[in-house]
């Protein structure tokens, strides 16, 4: 097919009157499968053109991009889909694991112990564990530390040094540390106050 174009003087250089007339090929007399180019199509058109036809040239490899960008979007978002579709884990799962690690807080739970028990791998366990409890796992079993620690602080009277034990702390230090981060304040300040408000 013939493009119509017009040269301006003192520019050397051509262009297309009518920006229908570059994707015009597409939508005349076309069945309706064909009416939307291929990205091979565009590319044929815009090797045709080259030569002679600057703009349709880039109006092709402009479609080409779009048609590729498109692309990409539905394929991430497919992607994304197929990552979401049975995230998490199963309920037997999550009622093994958050069980594992409530009668071991006082003892040593690692990934892999507890991928084991949900019976996956401990990269997909990782992945599934934090869609179902909100938290990777270490997060999760240092935030049931804290609150173990918390309620034999109230039921207790034993020093903060037992209870990080107690709790699977390597010591007080440990139990302040990560006690001021998730409450926002000492571990002994917590007691004193919760002692003066009962």
């Amino acid at each position: 097919m013939r493009y119509e174009t017009n040269t301006f003087a003192g520019t050397g250089g051509a262009r297309t009157t009518e920006a229908m007339h570059v994707l015009a090929p597409f939508a005349i007399d076309a069945p309706a499968a064909e009416q939307e180019p291929t990205v091979t199509r565009l590319l044929e058109q815009a090797l045709t053109a080259v030569e002679t036809d600057l703009a349709t040239t880039r109006a092709c490899v402009a479609r080409v991009a779009a048609l590729l960008d498109r692309e990409e979007i539905h394929a991430e978002t497919a992607s994304s889909a197929r990552r979401r579709v049975g995230a998490g884990l199963a309920p037997w799962q999550a009622r093994r694991v958050a069980s594992h690690v409530e009668e071991n807080l006082g003892f040593a739970i690692t990934i892999d112990h507890l991928a084991t028990i949900a019976g996956l791998s401990s990269s997909y366990f990782c992945r599934a564990f934090k869609d179902t409890f909100g938290d990777p796992p270490h997060a999760y079993i240092m935030r049931r530390r804290v609150e173990r620690a918390q309620t034999l602080m109230l039921q207790t009277r034993e020093p903060l040094s037992q209870i990080a034990l107690a709790c699977g702390l390597s010591d007080q230090a440990h139990l302040c540390n990560l006690f001021r981060r998730l409450v926002g304040q000492s571990p002994s300040h917590w007691r004193r106050s919760q002692w003066q408000e009962a």
